[in-house]
């Protein structure tokens, strides 16, 4: 009994949480675009944009992509944070206000 429920455990931990967000009556998930996300939590308090590397000698640098940081909040003490990676959520945080 004690190993079954050992094992039950370790799956379970094993399995990764898919992460979302509620914005009003809508949920988001990883996986969403920009566009949807702001149409369901609408603009965020904080937005900042990691444009790709690009140089004059070499246009298509390998390993270089936009990466955009949103920020919600604070609401009830809470900011909640987003990072998007070519356009598609990949990250979502919660951080307390003190």
């Amino acid at each position: 009994m004690n190993r079954s429920l050992l094992l039950l455990a370790l799956l379970f931990a094993a399995v990764p949480s898919l992460a979302s967000m509620r914005c009003g009556t809508s949920l988001i998930n990883l996986g969403d675009t920009v566009d949807r996300v702001q149409a369901i939590c609408g603009t965020p308090a904080q937005r900042r944009i990691e444009t790709p590397d690009r140089r004059h000698a070499n246009p298509h640098r390998a390993n270089s992509v936009e990466v955009q940081y949103w920020s919600y909040g604070p609401n009830n003490g809470a900011v909640r944070n987003l990072r998007f990676i070519e356009g598609k959520l990949v990250e979502i945080s919660t951080e307390r206000q003190r």
